[in-house]
């Protein structure tokens, strides 16, 4: 079925007919660029790994341990993993400090969160000029044909409360700024940088060191001009393709698309045109309150592609299966506790767009392709269900150590089924004592890739108070304070973040903070009508867990010390 198009003045109103009393509308508020005669082809080289940089920000930081391999340390000779030899890394206790490939020239550095000091106004005043100065060094991004601008810094804060046996809360330590993250946004010419490479990051603490830091960036040379396949009618017709499998219950408004150009962290830069839109479905109920709308990112071609794009309304990978009815229908279950091996559960909401599935699918390829990939087992892949969370949860998510669950959010809720139905709220519908090791299961970690699950302090001061009753032995939980888009491509890095030993809080807040998706600071209407920036990542610890890796899966007592961590507004 194709689209309709009614041209009001510049803009065009598409409107496309599905079958069925619901069908939606697509409407365009946003105009196609025209397309300029021709754009730059680049192609994509890794830079040398920055080995004595690191060494020297490591330092820097009091931290002993040099960049080394790492294949001769206990764990790894204990359970005969191969760690390649390019890799090399330097260890705190049981967690990567730092890490660089030197084949790829990927780095990271991982910060321990709970030994930073505030930050004082004097660092804050100071920070801005020094990560000037480390990203015009070309041992960190190297001069090439493209640009770079380094955005204003966001805060990384934390507050810490406790509660005493007869369930008073009261503030242990203050809200305080900790890290200030600077990231790095690519452009060629005046077009931006799209996609999982060219992120870079650097994360500030007290005295200006440099803590954390993100370097998956590639060298780029521009190798020949193309031109334009597509006039601005054909992108329009090519974007509502897209978007016509959502039509059939929902309305859908394109409301930004811009020339950009997108990196796959593989070959090349190519020109595409970048578009974003919101999902309204229709088919639901007005009560109770739904969740989020769908905000998603897509891409078409501005010339030939010389690389596969991403494409809305596509699955990519195996997709989820139906959950057993009872414990005894699992195949091959059982209790995570007994497992020598990390179990890995993932549940993904119903009916609703394929990119939560690609996120899934691309956290669980991250995470096991790393060199402690053959350590986990990837036990549970299901669609959501209330019950896998609440009365059936110690078969379901209590059984499992780590467990990713991509849906739709508010605050502390969130939806099996669309973005209406079949809600769980965190407040009140996970029956006690919760999860964890000290609740009857295993949960150790918690990754929740939905909009808006973990309001912080600046939000509402009531923040911990669902959470009381899940750490039940749970270590850690990390999502978003904010809306984001489905397919902002977290699941890939971050899984490769823990796959390589990197604390679970940390390299949440940094990966989610390097993503490209949210460059240039994009808004949307939040919790209560409040317009706030999109995709400020959030997590709750127990408290003196934040720097645990995904391998921390021993017994732990029910928290009374809570941490949250959150870049604001």
């Amino acid at each position: 079925m194709k689209p309709h198009f009614i041209f009001i003045g510049s803009l065009a109103l598409a409107i496309v007919l599905a079958p069925g009393a619901n069908a939606g509308t697509l409407k365009f508020t946003a105009e196609v660029p025209p397309p300029p005669p021709q754009l730059p082809l680049l192609r994509l080289a890794p830079q040398p790994p920055p080995i004595e940089l690191i060494n020297g920000f490591l330092a820097a930081s009091r931290v002993s341990a040099k960049l080394a391999p790492i294949s001769d340390t206990p764990l790894f000779r204990q359970n005969k993993l191969k760690v390649p030899s390019d890799v090399v890394g330097a260890f705190e206790g049981d967690h990567v400090r730092a890490l660089v490939n030197r084949k790829t020239g990927d780095a990271s550095i991982y910060p321990a969160l709970g030994r930073l000091e505030p930050l004082a106004q004097a660092d804050v005043e100071a920070q801005s000029s020094r990560a000037r100065d480390i990203f015009q060094t070309p041992a960190f991004i190297a001069h090439d044909d493209t640009r770079f601008v380094v955005d204003k810094p966001n805060t990384l804060n934390g507050q810490t409360m406790t509660r005493d046996q007869a369930g008073t809360v009261r503030i242990e330590r203050p809200k305080s700024g900790f890290l200030s993250y600077f990231s790095a946004r690519r452009f060629v010419g005046e077009l931006p940088v799209d996609g999982p490479g060219s992120r870079a990051l650097l994360e500030l603490g007290r005295g200006g060191a440099v803590e954390g830091l993100v370097r998956v960036w590639k060298s780029a040379k521009t190798i020949r001009m193309v031109r334009p396949s597509h006039n601005s009618d054909q992108v329009r017709v090519a974007i509502s393709n897209q978007l016509r499998p959502a039509l059939v219950n929902a309305d859908v408004t394109v409301d930004r698309i811009e020339l950009a150009y997108y990196d796959s962290n593989n070959n090349y830069l190519q020109p595409v045109y970048r578009f974003t839109a919101q999902i309204h479905h229709l088919t639901m109920p007005q009560t109770p309150p739904r969740t989020d709308d769908d905000f998603v990112i897509g891409y078409v071609p501005y010339a030939q592609a010389v690389e596969p794009l991403p494409g809305l309304g596509q699955g990519s990978g195996s997709s989820p299966r139906i959950p057993p009815k009872s414990a005894t229908e699992i195949p091959g279950h059982r209790a995570a506790s007994n497992s020598n091996d990390p179990i890995v559960g993932r549940y993904v909401v119903r009916n609703d767009d394929p990119g939560w599935v690609n996120d899934a699918n691309a956290f669980w390829n991250g995470l096991s392709s790393t060199f402690t990939g053959p350590l986990f087992t990837n036990s549970q892949y299901y669609w959501a269900e209330p019950r896998l969370f609440t009365n059936q949860k110690d078969s379901f998510i209590n059984a499992m150590n780590l467990a990713l669950s991509e849906d739709h959010g508010d605050w502390w809720l969130f939806s099996t089924l669309q973005n209406c139905c079949d809600l769980v709220n965190i407040n009140g519908d996970i029956p006690a004592p919760g999860y964890g090791p000290s609740a009857n299961g295993a949960l150790a970690d918690w990754i929740i890739h939905s909009c808006e699950v973990i309001p912080s302090p600046d939000d509402t001061a009531n923040w911990p108070d669902p959470w009381w009753n899940v750490f039940g032995g749970v270590r850690n939980v990390v999502g978003y304070r904010t809306i984001m888009y489905i397919n902002d491509q977290a699941g890939g890095p971050y899984g490769t973040s823990l796959g390589n030993l990197a604390p679970v809080v940390s390299s949440w807040l940094g990966d989610v903070s390097s993503l490209n998706a949210y460059s240039g600071n994009p808004t949307a209407s939040a919790h209560g009508g409040v317009v706030r920036p999109m995709g400020r990542p959030s997590a709750i610890s127990a408290c003196g867990h934040d720097t645990d890796t995904v391998l921390s899966t021993g017994t732990l007592s029910r928290a009374n010390c809570l941490t949250v961590w959150w870049v604001p507004d």
